[in-house]
């Protein structure tokens, strides 16, 4: 019996542990960005809030559908994160995270490349808690003010 008692603190610390704020932000973050790196699209559209918008006007149904006809110019893609910063409180978060893309691919895909690998700044995610259940974020927008898409390719 002790070992029971033993047994279920110990679940609800590691739990206590694993719902707080910053590390469930952190795991909705890293989980995004190997969904965009696997091109799975669908995963992607559902981390996006049902307000999603950005500043480029993308919604939770077109941000995903802008990634899959860009990334669909790759024949090998890299993604690679590099942390640069979190701040979360209870109910809201944003994560900062410098983007490096390398691979393969057609002229555009070379284009995508160097433009976001000439980026200085990192990009800036807005995730908010969307209910009362701790590991339940949403992503509200994203950011990078040197970013610019040209109105063609939108």
């Amino acid at each position: 019996m002790l070992a029971g008692v033993l047994g279920a603190v110990a679940l609800a610390l590691f739990l206590l542990w694993l719902w707080q704020p910053e590390r469930q932000v952190a795991l909705h973050q890293k989980h995004l960005l190997g969904a965009v790196k696997d091109r799975n699209w669908k995963k992607v559209g559902r981390f996006l809030s049902a307000d999603y918008r950005d500043r480029w006007g993308f919604t939770r149904t077109t941000a995903p559908e802008a990634g899959a006809e860009v990334f669909r110019h790759f024949f090998v893609l890299d993604l690679q994160v590099r942390p640069a910063g979190l701040a979360v409180n209870k109910h809201e978060a944003t994560v900062f995270d410098r983007l490096m893309l390398n691979g393969t691919g057609t002229m555009v895909a070379q284009e995508v490349v160097a433009r976001v690998n000439q980026l200085t700044k990192p990009f800036k995610f807005e995730w908010r808690r969307a209910s009362r259940w701790p590991w339940d974020w949403e992503l509200v927008t994203v950011d990078q003010s040197e970013l610019t898409i040209p109105d063609y390719a939108l």
